[in-house]
């Protein structure tokens, strides 16, 4: 039998896997935002505006990811970056490895 956290947790993993590697723009909105992972329920994290710019409470699909670049002024002004599903820094091996 699945718990409701369990439930909760399959539906964030599907919308974090929708965020990898891209920015996010909060519904009804031009401004795109650079994404991190927040706490939601429990231990369940999914993706937010890195910025902490409000959204529209527990509705998962009010920030829609997209491959814009970031325009929020608050993200560029910090330096911030979308970082959800990375796991560790981003770099590029010195050689291919066999």
């Amino acid at each position: 039998m699945t718990t409701v956290v369990e439930a909760f947790a399959t539906v964030a993993a599907q919308v974090v896997e929708k965020f990898v590697g891209r920015n996010g723009r909060v519904r009804g909105s031009s401004v795109v935002h650079a994404v991190h992972p927040e706490r939601w329920l429990a231990e369940i994290r999914v993706p937010a505006p890195a910025c902490r710019v409000g959204m529209a409470g527990f509705e998962l699909d009010a920030l829609v990811p997209t491959d814009d670049a970031v325009t929020c002024a608050r993200c560029l002004q910090s330096g911030q970056h979308s970082t959800v599903g990375r796991v560790g820094p981003r770099q590029l091996p010195l050689w291919e490895s066999d």
